[in-house]
């Protein structure tokens, strides 16, 4: 049975609104870095393992052409997406939710 990816609520914000803002700057860019993150989970459920691991569970993945890292745990039956985060972004509030 493949893998779900599952987002935690505050990872789910993140990316909606990543996508507006995107999209406010330039119709289609929404889009774009929507299939950017599409593109990021393929590799990812293709083999999660690959990821570095970035705490006791976290690993991160790199998102192709955007500023953007999405952090996630990997289960036997899911993804757990933890933060779409921008690289600019202050460290602290990733801190918190990796614990």
């Amino acid at each position: 049975m493949p893998r779900r990816v599952i987002f935690v609520p505050e990872a789910r914000a993140e990316f909606e609104e990543a996508v507006a803002h995107y999209e406010e700057r330039e119709p289609g860019l929404g889009d774009r870095f929507e299939a950017e993150v599409d593109a990021t989970f393929r590799r990812i459920l293709a083999n999660p393992e690959l990821f570095r691991l970035v705490g006791p569970t976290v690993r991160k993945a790199k998102v192709f052409i955007f500023p953007y890292n999405i952090y996630l745990h990997v289960d036997t039956g899911f993804i757990g997406v933890v933060s779409v985060f921008h690289g600019k972004r202050s460290p602290a509030e990733l801190l918190r939710r990796m614990k």
